[in-house]
């Protein structure tokens, strides 16, 4: 959902796939292993090209699963970002950390909501071998995200879920909410782009929500902040009526909306300002 810059070094620098798996094998005592991961250093630096030009093209979809990668075997691909990568004093945690620390607040890029603890595989390591310790195909990620994704891949362009590396759906609002009358009251979140964006990025956009199930997660938050604020509105209707209550919804709406078109918190505001029964006192109930 969120817009990040391709992963840099700390001089700015664009991270190269065939650097970094180079940094995460240099210290690997076994010979003959090493010897091996050496042999296919190749096939990464041609897969992450690939990877760049099906990511800008929508083309994901298209790249062939791995059962291993030249001599490597699947669970010695694995291992490089495992015990290479990830863990602490080993060579490409540098790497790691650079691309875990990128995003402002640590806010996760996928539901902007949770807070970065963790990267995901875009296309999971397990299946997409060659990709293991590719910068541009590890995204920070909140535990939430990671766990509903799970080891899902793309088999279509309507199933790519949405990159922050290579999409940018910032410029327009497309994430809404709906007002559900009831008690309490509730929020529905859809997708809901400009028609000019096309069907393809609107199903995808809707299978991004799906995906990470961000409906289930934005509506539970979308309560806990209207139990924080139904007291101010309680007020606001006593003394001004429902335009008051409608104005203070609006406003937190293009608040939000300065911050970030399209966070939850935006569309929440303004579709409770929409709403004729949430401001004469729907929210009350």
């Amino acid at each position: 959902m969120r817009k990040l810059p391709k992963p840099c070094d700390d001089t700015g620098a664009e991270l190269v796939a065939i650097d970094v798996f180079n940094v995460c094998i240099s210290k690997v005592k076994n010979a003959n292993l090493k010897t091996r991961l050496q042999g296919v250093r190749g096939l990464v630096a041609a897969a992450a090209v690939n990877y760049d030009a099906a990511a800008s093209s929508v083309k994901l979809h298209t790249i062939k699963r791995q059962g291993k990668v030249g001599e490597v075997s699947k669970d010695e691909m694995v291992s490089v970002y495992t015990y290479r990568m990830v863990s602490n004093k080993q060579p490409g945690r540098i790497v790691y950390d650079q691309i875990i620390n990128a995003p402002k607040y640590q806010r996760c890029p996928l539901c902007d909501i949770g807070t970065v603890n963790t990267l995901d595989h875009h296309l999971p390591k397990t299946e997409y071998l060659k990709l293991t310790v590719t910068p541009n195909n590890l995204v920070p990620s909140c535990m939430w995200c990671q766990g509903a994704k799970k080891t899902g891949y793309p088999e279509s362009a309507e199933e790519q879920t949405i990159h922050p590396y290579f999409d940018d759906f910032e410029s327009e609002v497309w994430l809404y909410a709906e007002v559900i009358q009831g008690s309490p009251a509730a929020f529905r979140y859809l997708a809901d782009p400009p028609a000019a964006w096309g069907s393809i990025v609107k199903k995808r956009l809707n299978y991004h929500l799906a995906t990470f199930e961000l409906p289930v997660l934005y509506s539970s938050n979308a309560g806990s902040e209207l139990s924080g604020i139904r007291t101010r509105l309680g007020r606001l209707l006593s003394s001004g009526g429902r335009d008051a209550v409608r104005r203070h919804l609006q406003e937190e709406a293009e608040s939000w909306e300065t911050e970030f078109k399209n966070s939850w918190k935006a569309a929440m505001y303004r579709a409770a300002a929409a709403s004729d029964w949430f401001c004469d006192g729907g929210f009350a109930a």
